[in-house]
């Protein structure tokens, strides 16, 4: 396909960023190898190799982008890589998280949905063994709707084989690059990427500038966890699966959306977390006030937000209750369980807040009996394919592949049938573009195909 440039919308170290039609018409992004002169040397002969071994790395970051191929990446349309100036085309994004902070900014309001896709980002990254090495908010763009991760010219693959970078060579971005990258940037891990999304944090919630490869904190909460993830040694930022429910609880408690008013609910709150020591009759107690809980009454005071007496106190529900009521299986967690899961079903939640929604479901099916394990998978099914929460649906996904018992799995495909949702466990399939083989055999008669 040809592409008719129309103007240059950026330029890193070694390549150029173009708006080009495409014969079809369409508006696209075409990135093209050209090294900016100031990161070669003078001498040709010097400068001919630096050129060829940012050749290499131009090539690899394509490669690199096509292998991960998940929707949480922007994905390569064409490419061309042979030439001496390869290129590869993507979608002309809708705006950089630059230009999204400066909104969130000025509105006072942050975007937390989009926070949630930056996580989710980088949690399939780190799970495939990947590390970005370059995350800030120009290397984050939004296409349909999503933010997804781009620019993977510094990604460490997860051999940790890279090739030697020069003296020549820039690609750290040093307002978010690790203290630890600074110093070894062939030997970092997944922490370094941490202190990364720990930086572009402190872009969204502090007006204050930052000394490089420095710790940095911002008032209330998120401040707390930008010292976390800012901490100069590596083995104590914490891991993604566990900052998820840390950041979107804490941006959701700063903005208020989740008050809880009801005296009744505020006590039982604060008895939560305590519950390791309960006794059977506290947790009776529990059974009676949860059950009597107007999980249908919703207020409009928070736009694309739930907002009621029941459902604040159900979102600050911890997982880490939910481990503990599930792992008691017996009659009064089932009870709790199923009606939390109907709570789940049945309520529309900020897309962002769904992931977090997530992690409680999960901690219910790993600690839980049979049949809580199959009203959190469902739940996990339906949560995923109507916020379109692709963090969710790979965890639902995963819960049913060829690793867990033949028992289970007809219990959780029995489930799918019987609650109706097979269009949304196809929908789950389809858009991760989860391969069937890695489903149980007991799922492929509702996936379809040969």
């Amino acid at each position: 396909m040809n592409y008719k440039e129309i103007r240059q919308l950026g330029q890193g170290g070694f390549g150029k960023v173009f708006e080009v039609e495409a014969d079809s018409g369409e508006r696209l992004a075409l990135k093209r190898f050209s090294p900016a002169p100031h990161n070669l040397p003078h001498r040709p002969d010097e400068r001919q190799q630096v050129i060829e071994r940012l050749r290499k790395r131009f090539r690899r970051e394509v490669a690199t982008q096509k292998q991960l191929s998940g929707p949480e990446i922007m994905p390569v349309l064409d490419s061309e890589l042979e030439s001496e100036s390869p290129w590869f085309v993507m979608p002309l994004a809708e705006k950089t998280y630059a230009e999204q902070i400066q909104e969130d900014r000025q509105s006072g309001s942050i975007t937390i949905e989009a926070v949630a896709d930056i996580m989710n980002g980088l949690q399939y990254m780190h799970e495939l063994g990947f590390v970005h090495r370059d995350l800030n908010p120009k290397n984050i763009l939004l296409h349909n709707g999503h933010w997804k991760l781009t620019d993977f010219g510094a990604v460490l693959p997860p051999s940790g084989q890279t090739m030697t970078l020069t003296e020549y060579t820039t690609i750290l971005t040093e307002l978010y690059c690790s203290p630890e990258q600074q110093k070894e940037f062939h030997k970092v891990q997944p922490p370094s990427d941490i202190y990364s999304f720990g930086c572009v944090l402190h872009d969204l919630v502090s007006g204050n500038t930052r000394t490089p490869y420095a710790k940095h904190s911002a008032d209330g909460k998120i401040g707390m966890i930008i010292e976390k993830c800012t901490d100069a040694i590596p083995r104590k930022r914490p891991p993604i699966e566990v900052l998820r429910d840390l950041v979107l609880e804490a941006l959701v408690e700063a903005g208020g959306h989740f008050a809880v008013e009801d005296e009744q609910a505020e006590e039982w709150l604060d008895k939560i977390e305590t519950i390791e020591s309960w006794e059977d009759d506290t947790f009776e107690s529990f059974l009676r006030f949860f059950m009597h809980l107007d999980q249908d009454a919703r207020t409009d005071i928070h736009s694309g937000w739930v907002g009621s007496l029941s459902t604040p106190f159900l979102t600050r529900i911890p997982a880490s209750a939910f481990a503990i009521i599930a792992a008691r299986q017996d009659g009064l967690s089932e009870a709790i369980i199923e009606r939390y899961c109907e709570w789940v079903r049945d309520t529309a939640f900020s897309f962002g807040f769904a992931d977090n929604i997530c992690s409680r479901l999960r901690a219910i099916f790993e600690n839980g009996t049979s049949a809580d394990k199959a009203m959190a998978f469902a739940a996990l099914v339906q949560l995923g394919a109507s916020h379109n929460r692709w963090y969710v649906m790979r965890t639902a996904l995963r819960l049913c592949g060829t690793d867990i018992s033949e028992e289970l799995a007809k219990r959780l495909s029995i489930e799918i049938r019987t609650e109706g949702i097979e269009d949304q466990f196809r929908t789950c399939v389809g858009v991760i573009r989860w391969e069937k083989e890695a489903l149980s055999s007991e799922f492929h008669g509702l996936v379809g195909g040969d």
